[in-house]
Formats: structure tokens, sequence, C-alpha cells
């Protein structure tokens, strides 16, 4: 995810997306991660802080919004979860809200491997090139 948001900073992207996953603890991560890596400095228009609280978040924090892109960050990434997955995958909703979010691109990062094999992520599989 860092690595997707450097590049964007280093191509002067503007930032209009949303990062989001079906998980609150993985939501917490994220938000923690980006503001200690620097990568918003002088990238983004408001503080590091704001800016992650608005759009780092789960995909109910998200819902009823629009992003020229939105950066879905699976989490769950072992195998013994499963149960986690699975009911990520099992709420058509979840998936839903996420891909209608985004105006022009969706980027996933996760075990493919793993998610396709979790309910409504083998839709997502199929369309993923």
């Amino acid at each position: 995810m860092l690595r997707l948001l450097r590049q964007m900073a280093q191509a002067n992207v503007k930032p209009d997306l949303y990062i989001i996953t079906p998980f609150l603890i993985v939501a917490n991560r994220m938000r923690q991660t980006v503001r200690e890596s620097g990568v918003l400095k002088d990238w983004v228009d408001q503080d590091n802080w704001r800016w992650t609280s608005e759009r780092i978040g789960t995909v109910h924090t998200v819902q009823g919004r629009e992003a020229e892109a939105v950066i879905l960050v699976l989490g769950a990434p072992y195998p013994t979860q499963t149960g986690a997955r699975n009911w990520a995958g099992g709420r058509p909703n979840l998936l839903n809200v996420t891909v209608t979010r985004a105006k022009e691109v969706i980027y996933v990062i996760g075990n493919r491997q793993l998610w396709r094999e979790a309910g409504l992520f083998r839709e997502l599989d199929k369309r993923l090139s």
C-alpha cells in the first residue's frame, strides 16, 4: 500500500482516494502506518491526521462517499484466517460498497489465492486481470 501511495505522490497524482478494508483492526493499523511513513508530507492539502482519519477506514466508514480511486486492503493474510475472510466474503454489501466507491479505478491488495475462496470474492477474482 505504501509503495502505491509513494508512486502516486511521485507522479503528482491528486490523492482523491479512499483506502478501505473490511476490518477495523486493519484500518487502524493502516492509518498509523501511513502517518508514520511520511508519504503524505507535501502531497495532501490537509494535515496527515485529518487526511488519514477521513480517507482510511472500514468499508462502512466510506459508505455514501466516492473518490477517483479506491485501494482495498483485504487483510486476513494467513491460511488459518478463513473465518474472517468468509465473514467478509459472505456479506454482499461489503464488496458492493467497496467497488462502487471508486469512480475510475480500484486497487486490491491481499493474498489472491486465499481470498478467491472467500464467498463473493470469487466474483472479484474473475473480474481482476
